[in-house]
């Protein structure tokens, strides 16, 4: 279930929403329109000119170091995001397993709602791997694939 409560001022305006998702909640102030302009153009720019977000190669080093080691970050994750993973994360290490030793990894691009994409080379093949960020930074999304 999703519901989102606003804040308002003593003119009746909203002020900030909070987002009430699983469990997770995400709070959002209300910005002026110059910045809302800014943060919409954001994304396109980024997809545009295949700009990742910063630290967003060692970010997904480390979620696959953790995933090696059986030992994933939940807390750094969002509450939706980590109730999948921890389901998952078995299947997922057994994956990483297989494929054995990360031997490089290459960005690809940004996908169009946001998330950065990368080709994960290891011993015994190549995924594809997107993640993206929820607006404090958590993890919101995660994706690995066989690469074609």
């Amino acid at each position: 279930m999703t519901q989102l409560s606003f804040s308002r001022n003593e003119r009746g305006d909203a002020e900030s929403v909070v987002l009430h998702q699983g469990g997770y909640e995400q709070a959002a102030k209300r910005i002026d329109e110059t910045k809302a302009r800014a943060v919409a153009d954001d994304p396109e720019r980024r997809v545009k000119n295949k700009i990742p977000f910063p630290n967003s190669e060692a970010l997904l080093r480390r979620i696959i170091a953790e995933h090696q080691r059986g030992e994933p970050d939940y807390d750094a994750m969002t509450p939706p995001l980590a109730a999948l993973a921890r389901a998952q994360a078995p299947l997922v290490k057994s994956e990483f397993d297989r494929l054995g030793l990360l031997q490089g990894v290459a960005f690809k691009g940004v996908l169009q709602e946001g998330s950065d994409v990368y080709d994960v080379r290891f011993d015994k093949g190549t995924l594809e791997c997107g993640l993206t960020l929820a607006p404090d930074g958590k993890l919101s999304g995660i994706y690995f694939r066989p690469a074609l």
